[in-house]
């Protein structure tokens, strides 16, 4: 139980550790969306122009320029149909309905996303449930904008490191399909099918590995096109892109070798013992790559390590004697070719370097 516990709160740790600069972010925009509005523009009470900040910016990197667009036509939408109804049909709990009903259905109409519908309903509410102030409504679509361009602004000359979550996620995504490389080779020297099996399973999950790289990748580029501070981060950004697609491809043909490996065990489908050594090289190289993931190419030095690699993926040579064993040793010549192109090569050079 205090084992549980002390992981628990070590991975509460991380989590904050790791949305640490965001929160930072929404502290600051809030504060400055606030006072701007109460100070600047003379608003009453601007409690909206926070809100839209903190929503705007929220904890992930990607689409903030959508959620502000979003956000202010939601307010928009909702203001505006809600000013017109109030006035003719006045407040209380039928004409809230009424309200949420016809502005989530404008705004659907409109082609709006989960935030715009919301939006539209919840500043539909506010006019809708409260007693009306003069200029309440403009107050609300000013401060959504005030809100929004906030949060903009703090990303724009405020902004995170674009690559550095990008660079984690690649580097924890390298390190699975290392590991499963690993507990590859393991495997066919135990012949052990259960463990194949779970290696199976965790080769199954690297999806989610893809995608929290798909998304951190999203953010970071982002953050460059709109921080005039960040600009310079796009090469290597442009970098990431192109090692996601091959260690995308890398890892849906590593995953086919490890189903390969457990269906041949399933069925008492003797495997070459050499290709537990292939395996083991390109773990290691994989761990090298690690380190090198996002480098301009003319500085790794895999490339080199993944060349001689490939050399060796011959099926004769290896001794595939059998269909399971020669899908192995294909997906593995694949695997080669697609960490290749994360060094920068293009696939016909890269295929010029396999044997046969």
């Amino acid at each position: 139980m205090i084992r549980t516990s002390g992981a628990a709160v070590r991975s509460g740790v991380l989590r904050v550790r790791t949305s640490s600069f965001a929160i930072f972010q929404c502290g600051i925009a809030a504060a400055v969306a606030w006072f701007f509005a109460e100070n600047v523009l003379n608003h009453p009470k601007p409690v909206f122009a926070p809100i839209a900040a903190v929503v705007c910016l929220g904890l992930s990197d990607t689409q903030r320029l959508r959620r502000m667009i979003e956000l202010a036509l939601g307010v928009t939408i909702g203001v505006g149909i809600a000013e017109l109804l109030v006035k003719e049909i006045g407040n209380g709990w039928w004409q809230i309905s009424l309200v949420v009903l016809i502005s989530m259905a404008v705004a659907k109409l409109l082609g709006g996303g989960p935030l715009m519908t919301t939006q539209s309903a919840v500043q539909g509410i506010f006019l809708a449930a409260l007693p009306q102030t003069p200029g309440g409504g403009l107050y609300r679509w000013e401060d959504a904008l005030i809100g929004g361009t906030t949060a903009l602004l703090v990303v724009a000359f405020l902004p995170a490191d674009p690559g550095r979550f990008v660079r984690q996620e690649a580097q924890d995504l390298i390190r699975v399909l290392a590991s499963i490389s690993s507990e590859s080779a393991a495997v066919l020297r135990s012949g052990d099918a259960e463990r194949a099996d779970a290696a199976l399973e965790r080769a199954r999950l690297t999806q989610d590995d893809i995608q929290a790289w798909t998304d951190a990748l999203r953010g970071g580029e982002e953050i460059s096109r709109i921080s005039p501070l960040r600009r310079r981060h796009q090469p290597e950004l442009q970098r990431y892109r192109r090692g996601l697609v091959g260690l995308d491809r890398a890892t849906r043909n590593m995953r086919v070798a490890v189903r390969r490996i457990a269906a041949a065990l399933d069925t008492g489908t003797p495997l070459p013992a050499e290709l537990a050594d292939v395996f083991d090289h390109l773990a290691e190289i994989l761990r090298m790559l690690e380190g090198e993931v996002g480098m301009a190419p003319e500085r790794m030095v895999s490339t080199t390590a993944l060349a001689a690699l490939a050399g060796r993926l011959d099926p004769g040579q290896l001794g595939a004697d059998s269909l399971s064993a020669n899908v192995v040793v294909a997906q593995l010549r694949s695997v080669v070719v697609d960490l290749l192109g994360v060094a920068g090569m293009d696939e016909h050079q890269a295929r010029t370097l396999l044997p046969g």
